[in-house]
């Protein structure tokens, strides 16, 4: 595929629908410096239930994403992208305004329907987000996917800090309103950019066929990779299996059946459940720890998340270009010896007191960022690559919507590990040091399992998005 993929139109639609993961991730984080007294001090509800309003948001992702298979197809990509972030825009917006009635049980129950109806809006969004958008430019797809990542990570990064200013400035419901008023402004331009399944089928035919001298409107299938194999265009080496054809039903259910068969997907994915427990486990711990330990308030503390989630914005634009260079694998192998590394530097201050200062937290917690930036970007080309190259007898489009919806669903079962279990039982008894030792042997575990794999199965090598095969007619073909 040639740089033509990035038409104006294509790239309006890419730069909105990346806004749409930042919201999306403000819409996750924002409440977390100012909510919590909120609702316990005027509103009259426990601790308890402010850790389950906050918590309620992942497990509907989770839930949901489990359900999604069934009825999911990729030419509803669109359908479900555009619903999911109105779902949240307006979910948000009502959370906020329940800040004007009373409290007790009736404020309670509303705000769990506003957080359920929130993680289902984001479920839609982070399960076929990267299949829609990478399918605009399928040469492009790890920068892509990486933008993504960013927008979520920048979102969750930057949604305490904007959320305690605005609250600062006008109270509990402005935060939530000015969030869901902007997201509903870039969901409207988004309906408008973003185009159907079948156009973008259509010009990414046009544009190959025009590359190639081809009549893309006939109908005998040659594959065009071998010809391409040294230019920008993603393929999966040569020596992979020949690609399944694009034209096979499409059946979501059946696809994701069939995709967590191979033991492989469960063996790197591993890394990936874990490497979302920290994302729950400092939601629930950090800001403790930073006043316990140093007299950080909210609003500073704030600040340790930013520092992370900046780092990561910044690092999978690089990776997001060696992916697709075909490094995916190479970048995937050492963050997750580098993410190991930091997560026992984490509890490094126990053994060594002298350690323990904001500057080193701080520092740990950029690293962090750094790390898990080469984790979760390439590790959506992995999986594809892993399944094609064994075998997979389905729709390559359903594959990479399952992909979405296992990586969404993998997510948010990590983060909920990470809040209820690391955050809410272990942290109060071990503490913040015991608890990162804990995950950080959990790390090293899924770290063996996930790259002695990828060793042992050969796949250390590089490797690269696939590209569709085209249709053409004989006569045309004969003339190749």
């Amino acid at each position: 595929m040639s740089s033509a993929e990035l038409t104006t139109k294509v790239i309006v639609a890419l730069v909105i629908s990346v806004l749409l993961f930042v919201a999306e991730g403000i819409n996750y984080s924002q409440l977390a410096p100012f909510f919590p007294n909120e609702a316990e001090l005027y509103k009259g509800l426990s601790e308890f239930l402010v850790g389950a309003i906050t918590s309620c948001f992942d497990f509907s992702t989770l839930i949901f994403s489990a359900f999604l298979p069934l009825f999911a197809k990729p030419e509803l990509n669109k359908f479900f992208f555009i619903w999911g972030t109105t779902m949240g825009a307006v979910a948000n917006i009502c959370f906020g305004i329940l800040g004007n009635g009373p409290g007790g049980w009736w404020f309670a129950s509303m705000c769990f329907f506003s957080r359920i109806v929130m993680g289902i809006g984001a479920g839609m969004l982070w399960s076929v987000g990267v299949p829609l958008l990478t399918s605009m430019a399928p040469s492009y797809a790890g920068r892509i996917t990486s933008l993504i990542e960013s927008g979520v990570g920048v979102g969750i990064a930057i949604g305490p800090p904007i959320g305690s200013g605005v609250y600062s400035l006008g109270g509990y419901m402005y935060p939530f309103l000015v969030a869901g008023i902007i997201e509903m402004l870039f969901v409207l331009v988004a309906m408008v950019t973003i185009p159907s399944a079948n156009s973008v089928s259509n010009s990414r035919a046009a544009s190959v066929a025009a590359d190639s001298g081809i009549n893309s409107d006939d109908s005998t299938m040659v594959d065009i990779s071998e010809s391409d194999q040294n230019s920008d265009v993603n393929l999966l080496t040569a020596k992979d299996p020949p690609l399944q054809n694009n034209t096979l039903p499409d059946n979501t259910s059946e696809a994701l059946a069939a995709f967590l068969a191979y033991p492989g997907v469960w063996l790197v994915s591993m890394f990936f459940i874990l490497g979302s427990v920290p994302f729950g486990l400092y939601d629930v711990s950090l800001s403790p720890y930073l006043l316990q330990t140093f007299g950080v308030d909210g609003d500073t503390a704030g600040l340790y998340f930013l520092a992370m989630g900046a780092l990561y914005a910044i690092c999978t634009q690089f990776v997001g270009l060696l992916v697709d260079k075909g490094y995916a694998v190479h970048v995937f192998f050492w963050s997750c010896i580098f993410e190991v590394v930091i997560s026992f530097l984490f509890s490094a201050p126990y053994v060594w007191p002298m350690l323990e200062t904001k500057f080193f937290i701080g520092t740990i917690l950029a690293l962090d960022g750094v790390a898990l930036s080469g984790t979760f970007v390439p590790v959506y080309l992995i999986l594809e690559h892993i399944v094609l190259a064994n075998g997979y007898m389905h729709s390559e489009q359903s594959l990479k919507l399952v992909i979405g919806i296992w990586i969404n669903f993998t997510m948010a079962a990590g983060r909920i590990m990470g809040s209820v279990v690391f955050g809410g039982v272990i942290y109060p008894k071990l503490g913040f040091y015991l608890t990162s030792v804990l995950t950080s042997i959990l790390f090293l575990i899924s770290t063996l399992l996930s790259n002695g794999y990828l060793v042992y199965s050969k796949n250390y090598r590089k490797v690269f998005y696939t590209q569709s095969t085209l249709h053409l007619t004989d006569e045309i073909t004969n003339s190749i």
